[in-house]
């Protein structure tokens, strides 16, 4: 190999090592310019609402030992960035209005987040029920189309996510209410801020919605880690999904900053409904800590008590997490509860009909946050006393107590020594309700609306209905007599169906012979697997003769009939798959038919063959059935009545 050939090679590996370098180097300054550039906290940008009359922080990024210039409106403050590349500069309390242009400055770098307000911030938080959108509600869409008439409302999206550390950062996304926006946007959040400014003395004042919820969440995935150090690890569990306490509020919460806000709106506790005597201690920890983080002690907090719903959680009814929830508003001042029951048919983890909700809050924030002298609660439980083989329970009223519907006061119970409570026939007298019952001829005890579905009637001049309560210390129960949906029957003369109140397919008798297995839960009849158990579909109704619909919020189980054939349709319109299935008696035989590509299921003489069906699992409990229905899909099982 010659000399010059030998300098070429050598030349050409110190271009390649130069021409790494360069690129190294590059790619160092890139992102030593990104991470210094100029930015605004991911909770301020373009028609975000500062809270009015009160010390704003205005922070973000910037390179380290610049000087920031910060002007809104004719206020202008500085600042300077420290080594970390953060600065944070405050601005005086400022009256409402709007909206201005805010620009931040330094060096020759700028920052501009426009159309910004000063008004009131309240933050909505907590899971599924806070997260339904409002196009997911009854009347919701109609109710979404007249958003943009609310021109002083603006609605705030904090994106979900989790993470094991405290973030800073967001995507945090500000928009002015439209018909689009409002229909993504939280229900319960919507409706209250709708009511807001209903009212003449707030209609002109900007008034910002921040939502940050995210479904099947517990209540210690919103805590911040420091705190649930000083909490029992073994009354901590993870959240849906594997979310690991804390992960929630770093992600979800601590990117909002010490910015103040009016107040804090909770609607919680489905996911934390199984062990009710730990949640007053979280609760009340995770108010002390977003207190400290907003650094307002006296922020007040409205808490949505959970509403009825008959399925229980791990045995126990929603009477007993709805203590809990009380337990912790008695306990923290600047607290409220806002009354959950009596808003739905309570057939339903997911209830459409969240307008109620939203205007019960907004009266409690109306009467205790802006002071207002409104009717914001039913009737509240002060005494109870024994008068001979009656009971006298006293009540803090809005005027006079009433029952919500015609027909007598319905919901109290009262209990002897045994403990063993039976219902009560219940007479107003003035400010009290007068209880009796000719079971019990010396009462020690009594309960309201205690039930998941409390079907109670009590309630004053408000209209809202009276708290739930009990006087007895007695530890929670798992019996409880429930009402539920109707059954639905059809009979044709070559086989039988039933439907329960929840939408599932418990009968399914063909020439006499039953394919269902009766076994409890997901081990038998129709079944959707859920976080809660099984998934119910009680929004049932038949849209034609031969056609029975089952559903909820986001899936549809439609039975079509004939005499010798059935369709059921499954139409899954949210995001996430979901799984049904079919469980059989073990004395059914199942075999795939190849010529067909169908399944033949066979019980003594009876066949029946079905297609639409994607697997087939056998256990000495029978056979199980099962179809996976994609999100935003739908599937069809095709059933033919054979001999």
């Amino acid at each position: 190999m010659s000399l010059q050939h030998t300098r070429s090679i050598s030349e050409s590996k110190n271009a390649e090592k130069l021409l790494v370098w360069s690129l190294l180097l590059l790619l160092v300054m890139v992102g030593i310019s990104d991470a210094a550039s100029l930015k605004l906290a991911s909770c301020i940008g373009d028609h975000a609402v500062l809270q009015r009359d009160r010390i704003v922080h205005i922070w973000g990024q910037g390179q380290p030992n610049q000087e920031v210039n910060v002007q809104i409106n004719d206020v202008k403050v500085s600042g300077k960035v420290d080594m970390e590349g953060q600065w944070d500069v405050q601005l005086k309390p400022t009256p409402a209005g709007g909206p201005f242009d805010l620009t931040v400055t330094s060096g020759n770098e700028k920052a501009v987040a426009t159309d910004i307000c000063f008004g009131d911030v309240w933050l909505c938080s907590g899971q599924s029920n806070m997260q339904m959108t409002l196009k997911e509600c009854d009347d919701g869409n109609s109710v979404a189309e007249q958003a943009e008439k609310l021109t002083n409302l603006r609605l705030c999206t904090v994106a979900k996510g989790f993470n094991g550390k405290p973030q800073s950062t967001a995507n945090v996304q500000w928009r002015r209410a439209s018909a689009q926006a409002a229909r993504e946007f939280s229900a319960v959040a919507y409706y209250f801020a709708d009511r807001l400014l209903e009212d003449p003395e707030l209609a002109k004042i900007p008034v910002g919605i921040i939502d940050s919820s995210f479904g099947g969440t517990t209540c210690e995935g919103w805590i911040p880690n420091d705190a649930l150090a000083k909490l029992n690890k073994s009354d901590l569990r993870d959240s849906l999904f594997g979310i690991k306490p804390g992960m929630l509020y770093n992600a979800m919460i601590s990117p909002l900053g010490n910015e103040p806000i009016k107040g804090v709106v909770w609607y919680q506790g489905e996911s934390n409904a199984d062990r009710p005597a730990n949640y007053p201690l979280l609760l009340t920890t995770m108010i002390a800590e977003w207190r400290k983080q907003f650094e307002s002690p006296d922020l007040p907090f409205i808490i949505v008590q959970l509403p009825d719903f008959a399925q229980a959680s791990n045995g126990l009814h929603w009477e007993w997490i709805r203590e809990a929830q009380a337990k912790a508003v008695q306990s923290t001042p600047h607290a409220a509860l806002a009354m959950g029951i009596e808003t739905n048919e309570g057939f339903n983890l997911h209830p459409r009909q969240k307008h109620e909700l939203g205007r019960r809050v907004a009266l409690l924030a109306l009467h205790d946050v802006y002071a207002q002298q409104i009717a914001a609660r039913g009737p509240e439980f002060k005494s109870a006393s024994i008068e001979g083989s009656s009971i006298r329970v006293r009540f803090e009223a809005n005027g006079k107590l009433a029952a919500r519907i015609s027909g007598p006061i319905r919901g109290f119970a009262l209990a002897g020594g045994d403990g063993a409570y039976r219902f009560a026939d219940a007479r107003i007298d003035g400010d009290s309700v007068v209880l009796h019952c000719d079971q019990i001829l010396a009462p020690k005890t009594v309960r309201y609306a205690w039930a998941g579905i409390p079907g109670s009637t009590l309630t004053d001049d408000s209209g809202i209905p009276a708290a739930p309560f009990r006087t007895d210390d007695f530890p929670p129960s798992d019996i409880e007599i429930q009402k539920q949906p109707a059954t639905h029957q059809v009979t044709t003369g070559a086989y039988e169906v039933a439907v329960d109140g929840d939408g599932r397919v418990t009968t399914l008798v063909v020439h006499g012979k039953q394919f269902l297995s009766n076994a409890p839960g997901a081990a038998g009849a129709t079944s959707i697997p859920a976080f809660l158990g099984t998934r119910a579909l009680p929004e049932i109704f038949s849209p034609g003769p031969n056609l029975l619909s089952c559903g909820d919020d986001q899936l549809t189980l439609m039975l079509a009939f004939q005499p010798d054939h059935m369709t059921w349709r499954l139409t899954n319109r949210g995001k996430d798959p979901i799984s049904f299935r079919i469980a059989l008696l073990p004395q059914v035989a199942c075999s795939n038919e190849k010529a067909t590509g169908t399944l033949k299921l066979a019980h003594g003489n009876s066949v029946l063959r079905l297609s639409g069906i994607d697997s087939a699992s056998r256990s000495y409990e029978g056979t199980m059935l099962q179809t996976t229905v994609k999100g935003g899909t739908s599937k069809v099982i095709e059933f033919t009545i054979g001999s």
